[in-house]
């Protein structure tokens, strides 16, 4: 049989082109199924909030995620428990979207957290601060006056170059297992201190017992400080606190 007509001229193959558009219908159409079906998968529904609900679910998500991306979707679900517990909101997230949300957050946390350790060592290379004498008196200020407070002496060296005009001090009482005891988050502290000079301060933390029995108690108590503002003779401030600021609302970033 010959493709030409009686003309000699060739004819298309119109039943091959029929052939081959439908073996492309049928592949398109496979394809947009294909992604359907993933659209609707594990990976864009919410995660359940129920734990057996969320069990099964995760079950089935897992084995489409790496090592990786299951040890993030951990730490997501373990901020979202904790949001929960707290009576925050229950969000709905998908699988996809926890895993960016994790990202996001862990990113911003190192960054964060960096910038801390940098101003921190900086604050450091400027003024030593050590805390010593610590012990448990009479607060003279208390009303009634058996009241108790924690006597305690702050010793602040500046070995940096510049003379310090004013400085403010976080202070950390912890056991020695590192769990808090008390804090104070801001101490101010006046007074120049040139090149060289140590300057001492003695401090009272007042106690209450319902809050520090541990302390009145006479257990052993670790004492740190550590400079969260320096105010430098010429205006030039240098504030490892708001860096710290920043990486505890960080911390406390809600899910949504």
């Amino acid at each position: 049989m010959s493709w030409r007509d009686k003309s000699g001229a060739r004819q298309p193959r119109q039943n091959g082109r029929v052939v081959t558009l439908g073996r492309l219908e049928i592949i398109a159409v496979a394809l947009l199924m294909t992604a359907l079906v993933a659209a609707c998968g594990p990976s864009n529904k919410p995660i359940p909030s129920d734990p057996k609900a969320r069990s099964e679910f995760l079950s089935g998500a897992a084995a489409k995620l790496t090592t990786g991306e299951r040890k993030l979707l951990d730490r997501f679900l373990l901020r979202l428990d904790a949001q929960t517990a707290a009576g925050g909101k229950a969000a709905e997230v998908s699988v996809s979207r926890a895993l960016e949300l994790e990202r996001s957050y862990e990113a911003q946390i190192l960054a964060a957290q960096r910038n801390v350790a940098q101003m921190q060592e900086n604050a450091n290379a400027a003024l030593s601060v050590e805390v010593s004498e610590p012990s448990v008196v009479r607060d003279p200020k208390a009303q009634p006056p058996k009241e108790k407070a924690l006597r305690f002496v702050v010793n602040v060296t500046n070995r940096g170059s510049r003379k310090v005009e004013n400085l403010s001090l976080r202070v950390e009482f912890r056991d020695p297992a590192g769990k808090y005891q008390a804090v104070i988050p801001n101490l101010d502290v006046s007074g120049t201190l040139l090149p060289g000079d140590l300057g001492r301060l003695v401090q009272m933390l007042p106690l209450d017992a319902q809050r520090h029995q541990y302390i009145l108690d006479g257990k052993p108590l670790q004492i740190s400080a550590y400079p969260i503002r320096i105010a430098y003779g010429g205006g030039e401030v240098l504030e490892p606190g708001k860096e710290l600021k920043t990486l505890e609302s960080l911390y406390r970033t809600k899910i949504e």
